[in-house]
């Protein structure tokens, strides 16, 4: 074994190497052009299920060599003199790169020494069996492909392109399988140095790179390679001979489990179903035989070397279906070492198991990105049964739909239904194609209604949830009713507060199905579609009682929720009412994120306050919801609402700070002329009555009407008091028809004030205008009298019996 070398310069020391070296010193050539190099992974974790593929670049060629720390040319190719027919394997060992020969090749690696990356290598011959172990301090990766005489060993860099990998998939014969192998040697075993484990290797002449990953299968694994192929046995009944094309596994013994061909099927290389979760088609009883293999061999080890075994067991007890079981081994291997948890293959199992599990918010590493693209699967399931995007949800999981083929039976019957559904009822029209595909699970009668109703025959549909709902399966029974009752609302044949109903009633039912959550979610939509603000809200945080994970999700509906019960108004309540949604509002604002929705909850609110005599408590929410406002608009309305409350709370100079804060030139209308109401209702508290009535002079609406009318009042000026609160008046009372009681309270103010001022005429309009229609008893006396002119009076007198 040599360093290759394109100088003499570089062959020093040739002379010292044996003769039949030198007449194989193929590095002293140049390579072949036609040669294709293949990468192998960096040297595995020993705690991860599978080595991470690397890059794949090309060889070097003979003349690459790169400086070492000490300056020197470090090798980085090297050749090795095992003859053109000698069967070669090379794999990984912990850090030591191993290359086995199935005939002795004597060689000395003196030649390697001070080289550089190779400079540690061993050559050990037994019998007509050669190793050749190179160790290195840090995984790197490498390449291996032949040439006339030997095999070329090179380093691989980043920047380089490598060869495709390929596959070999094992084929049933004679009640076992042959692994196709071209040039195949004679099957070698040797321990493992890195584990101790028991391996039969099978060589081969010919260039032919094993798995990129481990491949687990009952009884043994198919471990990563650079070349030909690497066996762990792991059962007594597992034997591996030599076969005609390839190494040959069988069964020892009249009871073992035969071998399953297509065990690892089209997920062998899936890293994430396969390596990750140990998902493949197998039948039951091999699984649990799986299972209970590796279960034992983890009890049985040393607790040093539990961790893989320990792993193993997990993914064979989530392949069978028991995500109990998987989180048990699972929080005991993290138990004792601590680390594992933060391993991606490790927080994906752990994650995918408490989904399994029912325990969603212990799901949330199923979004990591470490998984890629094989996980699309595994994270639509938990986006849906999060409440994420149901679209985007939707079209994950018809993304990795066809995975379910190579699923375990168990875990398929579980999870096929289920996902099923929801690719029906929330996919795109191209996501529901994948349900319809060859070797895909039968759809199941819920299934087909569901497409029926994405397909636009309500009809049918309808008729088809209404048979479901007569199920004596209550599981069935209880989708059928509640897919029945949404198609009905949405179909407006039932009221929404009917909808309300047959969702409340059907909780029970959904509880025991465990649809609970989805049922509850109907029957907040019903309850905000008949306008039942108060009972949803209740209804919503019944459901974050029951469904904690929910509350983030269900925060779009409390903010909708509080926006209609802080900006309805007050003749939508009585006093108890008002005081019942205050309470509501402000045990669920700061739920809310903060934003302009937040901020008309807040004013709302304030408003509400103000209407139950909470006027200090109504500044406070106004002046929580001044920095959320949309606009300078808004901004300056609620700064209004704020200087008044602030004058509610006798605090004038707060109010007047609010006012010079919030003020904008820029607004006008209805905005504008409040403010200034309330402005001149603060001169007015100061005692500037005067300025409050020159502000208030070109103001015609009621607001200002009215309060221009108070101070002339205060002032005792009758005359305009009459003139103002006529036009008051004017805008205020109706025509004809009954007057309410602030309407009859307008209408003896007026009385008042002109009687005062005697002005008999505005009182003769007045009395035509609505003395005939009802007053409360106290109001009409007194009405009468102030309307009753003396002459008018004698004459009635003179008229009475």
């Amino acid at each position: 074994m040599v360093p290759e070398a394109t100088s003499n310069a570089q062959v020093k020391g040739a002379s010292a190497l044996p003769a039949e070296w030198q007449a194989q010193r193929i590095g002293q050539q140049p390579d072949s052009q036609d040669v294709v190099t293949t990468p192998v992974p960096a040297a595995p974790d020993k705690t991860s299920a599978a080595p991470t593929a690397g890059a794949s670049p090309a060889g070097s060629s003979a003349s690459d060599q790169r400086s070492d720390s000490t300056g020197q040319a470090a090798v980085e190719r090297i050749f090795l003199p095992f003859g053109d027919s000698t069967a070669v394997a090379g794999f990984w060992s912990g850090n030591d790169f191993l290359l086995v020969a199935d005939r002795a090749v004597p060689m000395d690696a003196s030649a390697l020494k001070d080289t550089g990356p190779f400079s540690h290598a061993s050559v050990q011959t037994m019998g007509n069996t050669t190793v050749v172990s190179i160790h290195f301090d840090q995984s790197r990766e490498l390449s291996l492909h032949k040439q006339t005489g030997g095999w070329i060993l090179s380093l691989v860099h980043p920047q380089d392109e490598g060869a495709h990998r390929s596959s070999i998939s094992p084929e049933q014969r004679d009640g076992g399988l042959l692994y196709p192998l071209p040039g195949a040697g004679r099957v070698i075993e040797i321990a493992d140095p890195a584990s101790g484990a028991r391996l039969l290797v099978a060589p081969s002449s010919a260039e032919v790179p094993g798995p990129v990953l481990t491949r687990h299968h009952v009884g043994y694994e198919l471990r990563p390679s650079l070349q030909g192929l690497v066996f762990a046995v792991e059962s007594d009944q597992v034997e591996v001979r030599n076969g005609d094309g390839g190494p040959f596994l069988d069964i020892l013994g009249k009871n073992g489990i035969p071998l399953a061909g297509g065990a690892s099927g089209r997920v062998a290389d899936d890293r994430v179903d396969w390596a990750w979760l140990g998902l493949r088609a197998l039948p039951s009883p091999m699984l649990r035989e799986d299972y209970r293999r590796l279960w034992t061999r983890a009890a049985m080890l040393p607790p040093p070397q539990r961790d893989e075994a320990r792993l193993a067991a997990a993914r064979a007890a989530f392949a069978m279906g028991d995500a109990p079981g998987a989180r048990a081994i699972l929080a005991t291997a993290i138990q004792d070492r601590p680390d594992l948890a933060s391993l991606p293959n490790v927080a994906f199992l752990q994650a995918a198991s408490e989904l399994l599990a029912g325990n969603t918010a212990g799901a949330g590493a199923l979004e990591s990105p470490e998984a890629g693209a094989d996980g699309v699967l595994w994270r639509g399931l938990y986006m849906a049964r999060s409440g994420g995007n149901p679209k985007r949800a939707a079209s994950l999981l018809a993304e990795g739909y066809l995975q379910l083929r190579d699923y375990p039976e168990p875990l398929r019957q579980k999870l096929a239904p289920e996902i099923a559904h929801y690719i029906a009822q929330y996919g795109s029209d191209e996501d529901r194609t994948v349900l319809t595909q060859q070797d895909t699970p039968p759809l199941d009668d819920l299934t087909q209604a569901l497409l029926t109703l994405r397909n636009g025959d309500q009809e049918k549909a309808l008729g088809m949830f209404s048979h479901l709902a007569a199920s004596k399966d209550p599981v069935v029974s209880e989708r059928g009713n509640e897919e029945a009752i949404a198609l009905k609302l949405a179909m407006k044949r039932i009221r929404p507060a009917e909808a309300a109903t047959a969702y409340d009633r059907l909780l029970f039912a959904a509880r025991q199905a465990g649809r609970e959550k989805d049922v509850r979610h109907g029957l907040i939509d019903a309850l905000m579609q008949a306008g039942e603000w108060p009972r949803a809200l209740v209804a919503l945080d019944k459901s974050v009682e029951l469904f904690p994970e929910e509350r983030v999700s269900l925060t779009p509906k409390v903010e909708e929720i509080l926006i209609h019960l802080a900006e309805s108004s007050a003749d939508e309540h009585s006093g108890a009412d008002t005081i019942d949604t205050v309470a509501m509002i402000q045990s669920h604002v700061d739920q809310i994120p903060d934003g302009p929705a937040k901020g008309r909850i807040l004013a709302g609110l304030g408003q509400k306050l103000m209407a139950i005599g909470l006027p200090g408590k109504a500044a406070t929410a106004f002046e929580r919801a001044l920095p959320l406002a949309p606009d300078e608009t808004r901004r300056a309305a609620w700064g209004g609402e704020l200087a008044q409350a602030d004058i509610a709370a006798q605090r004038l100079g707060q109010a007047r700070r609010a006012l010079d804060e919030t003020a904008d030139t820029s607004v006008d209308g209805d905005v504008a002329s409040k403010r200034r109401v309330i402005a001149a209702g603060l001169l007015l508290r100061e005692g500037n009555r005067d300025q409050a009535l020159l502000m208030l002079a070109q103001d015609e609406s009621d607001a200002s009407l009215d309060l221009r009318g108070r101070i002339l009042e205060e002032q005792r000026k009758w005359p305009d008091a009459v003139l103002v609160v006529g036009r008051l008046a004017t805008h205020a009372l109706p025509e004809t028809g009954v007057l309410s009681l602030s309407q009859q309270e307008l209408a003896l103010r007026l009385a008042t004030d002109a009687a005062r001022a005697n002005d008999w005429g505005t009182l003769d309009r007045l009395r035509e205008w609505v003395g005939s229609r009802k007053m409360t008893p106290e109001r009409q006396r007194v009405f009468n009298l102030l309307v009753t002119s003396p002459e008018e009076d004698l004459r009635r007198r003179a008229e009475a019996p």
